[in-house]
């Protein structure tokens, strides 16, 4: 990486007269946070609670209906922002489960029984 001399003069300056501390990025400016900390938790917490526990008439969590919920609440928010709160904080939806614990039916596995019964099984070798 090639850097002129006017960008090595500035970093040494900085060095110089910050120390170390002068070697990190400074905060720049930017634009605010469109949603405070407490829509953020708030939309956590939410999804984190079961629906049935809200009163809500089905069992986990969509996008779409947490969208609704939290509109119901006060706190308009697109899916895409609701998605990039979760990325940012660990958190992601469970394809093979409900919401973000255990399935609603924990007795589901046994109830449905082998997962593929259309494939004959293999002859065990000789």
């Amino acid at each position: 990486m090639y850097l002129c001399g006017n960008m090595v003069c500035y970093w040494i300056n900085r060095f110089n007269a910050r120390g170390l501390k002068g070697l990190e990025e400074d905060v720049r400016t930017g634009r605010p946070p469109t949603y405070s900390a407490e829509q953020r938790s708030a939309v956590i917490t939410a999804a984190l609670i079961r629906p049935t526990e809200l009163g809500l008439p089905f069992a986990c969590w969509t996008l779409d209906r947490l969208v609704a919920y939290l509109s119901d609440q006060g706190i308009a928010m697109r899916r895409s922002r609701i998605s990039e709160i979760f990325i940012h904080e660990g958190l992601k939806w469970r394809h093979d489960e409900t919401r973000f614990g255990e399935r609603v039916d924990p007795d589901f596995a046994k109830k449905r029984g082998s997962s593929n019964t259309s494939t004959r099984r293999r002859r065990s070798a000789a």
